[in-house]
């Protein structure tokens, strides 16, 4: 899946905004790849429901090939590695904050513009 890209303003300055997206983002799990003055990279894997492992211990109990498929093609590919990057520059009112993340992650990055003030 492609990932999607949201800009928003605010009245912090960049620097206040990318401490602020280290804290939350590492209090939900992701952990923190790279840093710099204006782009902070989380890594991070998404959480795979409970259903898809009921699915998947199913299809291991009664019929192990399609269990071992079915694992490489839905669960494998669920636990690959992505990333929210967070990216800031200075604005005259503040800042203006980019930040790029899987479509899983959009009620993590909706919360996350709404713990810092937007401009108004």
């Amino acid at each position: 899946m492609a990932d999607r890209t949201v800009t928003r303003d605010t009245t912090l300055p960049p620097e206040e905004v990318l401490v602020r997206a280290v804290q939350f983002f590492t209090n939900e799990k992701w952990r923190a790849q790279s840093q710099s003055s204006r782009i902070a990279t989380f890594v991070g894997v998404r959480r795979i429901p409970w259903l898809q492992i009921v699915i998947l211990l199913f299809l291991f109990a009664c019929f192990l090939i399609p269990g071992i498929i079915y694992y490489f093609v839905v669960v494998a590919k669920a636990r690959r590695l992505q990333n929210i990057v967070v990216t800031t520059s200075p604005k005259d009112s503040g800042g203006a904050v980019v930040v790029t993340y899987p479509p899983h992650a959009q009620k993590m990055v909706d919360a996350f513009f709404g713990s810092i003030p937007a401009v108004v």
